[in-house]
């Protein structure tokens, strides 16, 4: 089922969806017993790294976007550094 869901957030890189949105679209059955169905999938794709989480919402990212995360953390980490010795 996890590879069913990456294809679907692959095909929408980019894309915001909540939980209840990718439960409706791979399973319309299982979504009108339980709306919440797919979060602990997504959630656990989430901490393996396939997708990322913002907000309420999951998506996969595009290639800009693991970019800009990259170039961001580096930045941060950079000033986390020079902090230290800043207040030496």
């Amino acid at each position: 089922m996890e590879f069913q869901f990456l294809q679907l957030l692959q095909q929408t890189a980019g894309t915001l969806f909540s939980d209840k949105e990718v439960g409706k679209i791979m399973d319309r059955k299982e979504y009108r017993e339980r709306p919440h169905w797919a979060r602990s999938i997504l959630e656990k794709m989430v901490s393996e790294g396939l997708i990322w989480k913002e907000a309420a919402r999951y998506l996969y990212p595009t290639e800009k976007q693991r970019q800009e995360r990259k170039q961001k953390t580096g930045k941060e980490g950079a000033a986390e550094f020079s902090k230290p010795d800043e207040q030496k």
